[in-house]
């Protein structure tokens, strides 16, 4: 499964994937990025990050920097992007920026026990609601293959019976692709709201008596 992936010339992309649980489609990664950088032209631009480095606090990514956030794009699709690396993502976008990004979920809750796996792609749409994303689709959801399976239960999460797993999980466990946006505000710009009436000057003794009154109190709420 692939992303539909479209951009314009100047635009910031940023690519997070995990580059440890990838190593076996690093080609495909440095392809795809280099697809993208033909395509911002050379006044834009496309970075790399790893999503372990975002989720321990090792880098702290530029606020409103990216045009656009491309997480997890090649097989195996090994990230479960937490609240806290979706939080991050959200904060590095501009204001309606978008995000496309795999995902692997579970056809329900209860269809497997002790899978690294644990949300379901109702629970993914709303941890993303939950980061302050808007517009989220999920644009596509196909069972993954057995051997991709494989992959994950032997090189990515190191299972001591991956074929019993694969066994298990084989329909069960699914990738979404999924596509959101960051609204069209900067999450934590500051907003200036007066609550007070503003006094209406009937002639010009009334106004020199408003302009000697203190100024109004300013609530200041982040948004």
């Amino acid at each position: 499964m692939t992303l539909a992936l479209n951009f314009e010339l100047g635009q910031a992309v940023l690519l997070v994937s995990r580059a440890s649980a990838e190593a076996q489609n690093l080609d495909a990664l440095q392809q795809l990025r280099e697809t993208l950088a033909v395509q911002v032209g050379s006044s834009g631009k496309v970075d790399f990050e790893q999503v372990d480095r975002i989720e321990s606090g090792a880098v702290s990514l530029a606020s409103a920097h990216y045009d656009y956030v491309v997480a997890n794009p090649a097989e195996p699709w090994a990230v479960e992007h937490s609240g806290r690396v979706l939080a991050s993502l959200l904060l590095a976008l501009k204001p309606s920026g978008s995000l496309a990004m795999h995902e692997l979920v579970l056809d329900s809750t209860d269809s497997i026990t002790e899978s690294p796996i644990t949300r379901t792609k109702d629970d993914l749409a709303q941890q993303l609601r939950f980061a302050g994303f808007v517009d989220s689709q999920i644009t596509s959801c196909e069972p993954v293959s057995e051997s991709t399976l494989r992959v994950l239960g032997e090189s990515c999460w190191n299972l001591s019976d991956a074929s019993a797993f694969v066994a298990r999980a084989n329909g069960h466990i699914l990738v979404a692709a999924v596509t959101a946006k960051k609204p069209a505000y900067n999450v934590g710009a500051a907003a200036a709201l007066s609550f007070g009436k503003k006094a209406k000057a009937k002639n010009t003794n009334d106004a020199h008596v408003a302009a000697s009154q203190p100024a109004q109190k300013v609530w200041m709420i982040n948004v």
